[in-house]
């Protein structure tokens, strides 16, 4: 291709080739079988209702710079104006540094994205700009994966700029914009089992949780996170996994209903022994849905170490505390709450429908 022409693509890519021309315009449903390379500088024009679906066998590799980036967008700058860019192949050559993707999003079995990778899919992305999607800039099956992930700006989507599962939260790094006058303001992220240790950082814009993470393994949440928690959302800590959210009182970490309402979310439930089970500044608000957990926002079955934090909001109790359970506080084991609210606020609880205590004294019970 001769760099400052116009080349129009219609077929299939089933040989590696390498975009040069300033612009290639795409016009048909491009099943990319093969490796092509889009060189520094290239404008990818797509026409109405066309994409690129990258197979098991191909791979796509997009790297621009800082003075030549490269673009895919449509026609016509409208959002979901082209189906968008589907990824099925692993391949590490699947690659895009400095690029920007606009408009897609108009297939429904790609969630309405952009960029959607599926199961076991992998891209590596940097320095680039999802934006102006039907829906999602970014739609991730639950296995697939971002092998460096940084830098990266999310805008005008017509709803978040990325919907994930929470295995892939600690993939995402903390200085991206992912909220960039988006039509939701958060990070979407499907409930899953998470079966290997992970750290989220805390993200320039909060995490919904919507729906069950299953610690399998060990979570850690850095100081500064939020997580917002849909009305299904569980955070349950099983006998091989733990949760450590620790912040400071400079950069506390939040976990809250995404409404406002008493018992909105499920709550945490702590059936590991883990020393690991460590929360301190931590506000947790709105929880108490699940029956199976009293109703409370904490239920402790087996160990967690808790200082400083803030429960309130909470259907019935903010903390139950099983026989068998350990509930530390200031390094002591707590057999009374008055040693778990001496250095823990737990006010405005058991304002449920569900609540089985009066009094506002639905702070914790030893059961």
């Amino acid at each position: 291709m001769i760099p400052g022409t116009v080349v129009e693509v219609t077929e299939n890519i089933d040989v590696p080739t390498t975009w040069s021309a300033s612009t290639i315009k795409v016009c048909g449903s491009i099943y990319v079988n093969a490796a092509p390379t889009i060189n520094p500088g290239v404008t990818v024009i797509m026409c109405a209702s066309t994409s690129l679906e990258v197979a098991e066998s191909g791979s796509i590799n997009a790297v621009g710079n800082v003075g030549a980036p490269i673009v895919f967008k449509g026609e016509v700058a409208t959002k979901g104006y082209w189906a968008g860019i589907h990824i099925r192949s692993n391949n590490s050559n699947n690659q895009f540094n400095y690029v920007t993707v606009s408009d897609g999003g108009s297939y429904w079995f790609w969630n309405y994205s952009n960029v959607s990778l599926a199961s076991s899919a992998k891209l590596t992305l940097t320095n680039s700009t999802i934006s102006n999607s039907e829906r999602y800039g970014i739609y991730t099956n639950e296995s697939a994966t971002f092998p460096t992930f940084a830098n990266n700006t999310f805008s005008n989507n017509g709803l978040a700029g990325m919907n994930i599962s929470v295995r892939q939260v600690s993939m995402l790094d903390g200085a991206s914009n992912y909220n960039l006058g988006n039509g939701e303001t958060f990070i979407y992220a499907r409930g899953a089992t998470i079966t290997s240790n992970q750290v989220w950082q805390a993200t320039t814009t909060p995490i919904l949780v919507d729906g069950t993470i299953n610690l399998e393994a060990g979570l850690t949440v850095n100081p500064g996170s939020s997580l917002q928690m849909e009305a299904d959302a569980l955070i349950d800590i099983r006998s091989t996994g733990y949760f450590n959210a620790v912040g400071t009182a400079s950069s506390p970490i939040s976990i809250v209903g995404r409404y406002s309402s008493p018992g909105y979310w499920e709550g945490l439930n702590f059936i590991s022994n883990n020393p690991n089970n460590q929360l301190a500044y931590v506000t947790i608000r709105d929880a108490g849905s699940y029956w199976a957990l009293d109703f409370s926002s904490v239920t402790v079955v087996g160990r967690l170490e808790m200082n400083n934090c803030t429960i309130s909001n909470s259907n019935s109790w903010a903390v139950i505390v099983n026989s068998s359970a350990s509930l530390i506080c200031s390094g002591i084991t707590q057999t009374d709450p008055s040693g778990v609210t001496a250095v823990n606020t737990l006010t405005g609880n058991g304002v449920g429908p569900d609540a089985d205590c009066v009094g506002g004294g639905c702070t914790v019970i030893f059961e």
